[in-house]
């Protein structure tokens, strides 16, 4: 058998002929691997927040997750019952060291025997003493708010609304709307009252400038100590918002009663519906705003004559010294509220606030390759 020249015999392993490998596995047509290392999520997808309950307390954000109303606020991941209750004998003690000490050396600057203490008697009020109880209540914003900061871990700026701060327009456009009313009404009726002993006297500028620096804070005070901080914590207690509110509410209104030390049912009364509406107006507009406004513009006016007249026993508020004509400034309370519910409807001031969901958020996260665990985090303070 012969060959054609250049022929070889064919290995035995080898394939037959015309015949091809099959395909190898691999990635289909048009495929690229994936970059290497993090890239951002993509759009429209969240991250699901950690249970605040699951973090270490040092991490459980002080300020709320969930939408929560001014009285509620305190309802946060790190808040217990408890610090609510440190907070308001905090403030307090507080209050009383520093009002005791500011009542004394106003009675020293007026010249008061001090020795009718002793017999169970109220010294008369001049003007020493009367400027001594606005300073000792307008301290009463830095008290609470520092009370708030120690106990709750909220910053003092969220102790006045839920935005965290002072909405001063917002305070300007209720003082505008609610200043002439309580002129025309609480200033009108000076005029039909007795006038003969109006007349300037020697305390009468000191009194004229005491009145208009001290008593708008004087007002921001109490709002700060009662509806603030105490109606804050009565209303953290509860876990239905609308149990919170007619709770704190309801302690707030016998509270600032009490501390006006008044025997008069008619003046009780008068002061009962005065916290009653200060509550509402801070609910309904998420902030201590409005009931500073109402207070601040209510006992500016009211005081008027005062650097004109002798007012030694202004705070006689004993039992027979209010009637029924207590009934028109009560009347002008739910004037002023009505005015506050009209302007909220227009300028829909936030009523609710969720800051502490950022921090959460920002818990929540993914975080490139390895390294050290979540650093400060980030949202409002």
């Amino acid at each position: 058998m012969s060959h054609e020249p250049g022929w070889t015999p064919p290995r035995p392993d080898a394939p037959p002929p015309g015949w091809t490998p099959p395909p190898q596995p691999g990635p289909p047509p048009g495929w690229a691997p994936a970059p290497q290392g993090w890239g951002p999520p993509p759009p429209g997808w969240t991250s699901p927040l950690p249970d605040p309950r699951a973090l270490p307390p040092h991490l459980r954000p002080a300020l709320p997750v969930e939408e929560r109303d001014y009285y509620a606020f305190w309802r946060a991941p790190r808040y217990r019952w408890w610090k609510g209750l440190l907070a308001i004998l905090l403030a307090a003690f507080s209050f009383l060291v520093v009002s005791t000490v500011l009542q004394f050396i106003g009675w020293s600057v007026d010249g008061v025997d001090l020795s009718v203490l002793l017999e169970g008697k109220i010294p008369p009020v001049g003007p020493g003493f009367f400027l001594a109880n606005n300073i000792s209540l307008a301290l009463c914003i830095p008290i609470t708010m520092l009370a708030a900061w120690v106990c709750v871990q909220q910053r003092p700026r969220w102790l006045t609304s839920v935005v965290g701060g002072i909405r001063w327009r917002w305070l300007g456009l209720l003082v505008a709307a609610l200043l002439p009313v309580w002129v025309v009404v609480i200033g009108g009726s000076h005029f039909f009252g007795p006038l003969d002993e109006v007349r300037v006297r020697d305390y009468t500028l000191v009194m004229i400038v005491g009145i208009l620096l001290t008593t708008p804070l004087q007002a921001a005070g109490e709002e700060y100590l009662v509806r603030g901080l105490l109606g804050r914590a009565v209303g953290s207690w509860f876990r239905a918002p609308v149990v919170g509110l007619v709770a704190s509410t309801i302690v707030t209104a016998v509270v600032f009663m009490a501390m006006h030390g008044a025997g008069d049912p008619w003046l009780n009364a008068f002061y009962l519906v005065f916290a009653a509406v200060g509550s509402w107006a801070t609910w309904r507009t998420g902030g201590l705003e409005a009931a500073i406004a109402i207070h601040a513009v209510h006992n500016t006016v009211s005081m008027a004559l005062l650097p004109f007249i002798d007012f030694s026993d202004m705070f006689n508020r004993e039992a027979g010294v209010g009637d029924a004509t207590v009934l028109i400034p009560m009347a002008l309370l739910l004037v002023g509220a009505g005015i506050v519910e009209f302007l909220a409807r227009r300028r829909k001031p936030a009523a609710t606030g969720a800051p502490g969901r950022r921090e959460l958020e920002s818990l929540a996260l993914p975080r490139p390759g390895f390294g050290p665990g979540p650093g400060p985090m980030a949202g409002p303070r």
